[in-house]
């Protein structure tokens, strides 16, 4: 038994190169574990492949890896901020709010 998701069959995907899942086939357990209830998933982004197992019913392992799926995603498209460690110049804000406090004089 194997499934397909719909994802997988959709060449013309809004994430260009992200990860879709490819595959998920009925198997036998890997080496070391027990059960008959094992699939082998396998998971794309362009030419890389991220093959996996999971133990379960069928309906739970897929909705398990569309998680995954999800996620990785997700992890792709968020922007890192960069953290700049070393002085710099100051920000317009902070060089405008700087020349107000000096510009201000004391009340007596």
């Amino acid at each position: 038994m194997s499934v397909a998701s719909p994802a997988a069959a959709d060449n013309g995907s809004a994430v260009d190169d992200g990860f879709r899942l490819v595959s998920i086939s009925h198997t036998t357990a890997p080496t070391g574990s027990a059960g008959r209830d094992w699939f082998v998933y396998r998971i794309a982004q362009g030419t890389n492949f991220i093959n996996g197992y999971r133990r379960g019913e069928l309906e739970a392992v897929t909705a398990e890896v569309e998680k995954i799926v999800t996620g990785l995603n997700e992890r792709r498209v968020v922007k890192r901020g960069r953290v700049v460690l070393r002085p710099g110049r100051p920000t317009a804000a902070a060089a405008t709010a700087a020349a107000a406090a000096q510009t201000e004089e004391p009340a007596d």
